[in-house]
């Protein structure tokens, strides 16, 4: 065993040294990203960002954008570049999911966004920007909702601050398209790459790579909880909207469905 010294620049311009251990402890992964899957031969003392690296070598998915979900992984805070896989408990033999668009995929819909907007008229720009300066709170499909109250097993919501996502969210209302609001449940089911939206009729599971963007909104008056929106589609119609969400897991959901950071 020894020790491998790395120099890195943080943001300031600054040198770092850093110091990894290495081994011959050799592990093979599996990698799951959508019908595929991938072996992948790795060291126990490989960091995260060594892992990223051949992952984007044999699917084209930019490290930047991959998320790998593993109760280990998704359970813990850590840095790509210092975080070992054996940091991670990480052993032979285990699957990890992959979520992540390719760098075509990414390519393509930058290049229907931009199509799509030189399409737009000016009426069509004047529409959006008068919908952009107005409230989410105050939209009148919003507030109808609003005025109805908490549910009555609405969990405590805290402002200003950013805890780790909860395995599930009680105590919400949600609507979509035109249906009038019923009381959910929001759970998040890292193993499958799923939200699921339960309510006393149905579960709606939908796949986190569906999900194209997410809306929210501190609620006016009541800024622990938020207004959340899940965009699986190209319109606003797409949008499945929660409410009453607890406003210190809105960072968490952000970053475990979109990668952000």
């Amino acid at each position: 065993m020894e020790d491998i010294t790395t120099n890195i620049t943080n943001d300031n311009g600054d040198q770092q040294i850093l110091k990894r251990t290495t081994s011959k402890v050799p592990i093979k992964l599996t990698i799951r990203y959508k019908t595929q899957t991938f072996p992948v031969d790795c060291d126990l003392f490989d960091t995260l960002k060594d892992l990223k690296e051949k992952i984007d070598k044999i699917t084209d998915v930019d490290p930047q954008v991959q998320k790998l979900v593993n109760k280990s992984i998704t359970s813990v805070k850590h840095d790509d570049i210092t975080t070992t896989l054996k940091d991670l408990n990480i052993t032979d033999g285990q699957t990890l999911l992959l979520v992540g668009a390719t760098r075509s995929e990414i390519l393509s819909t930058t290049q229907g966004n931009v199509n799509t907007s030189g399409n737009k008229d000016s009426v069509d720009d004047h529409t959006s920007s008068t919908n952009k300066k107005e409230s989410l709170c105050k939209q009148t499909k919003h507030e109808k909702v609003l005025k109805a109250g908490k549910p009555d097993n609405v969990q405590v919501g805290i402002r200003n601050r950013h805890d780790p996502l909860p395995q599930s969210i009680d105590g919400l209302y949600m609507s979509m398209l035109n249906h009038s609001a019923k009381k959910a449940r929001l759970t998040f089911k890292l193993e499958l790459d799923e939200l699921w939206i339960n309510t006393a009729e149905t579960t709606k599971k939908i796949p986190m790579t569906h999900i194209r963007n997410i809306v929210d909104e501190a609620i006016e008056g009541h800024e622990g909880y938020s207004i959340v929106g899940f965009q699986t589609g190209t319109t606003e119609n797409s949008i499945i909207w929660l409410y009453w969400c607890p406003s210190q897991y809105v960072k968490s959901i952000r970053r475990e469905i979109l990668s952000d950071h």
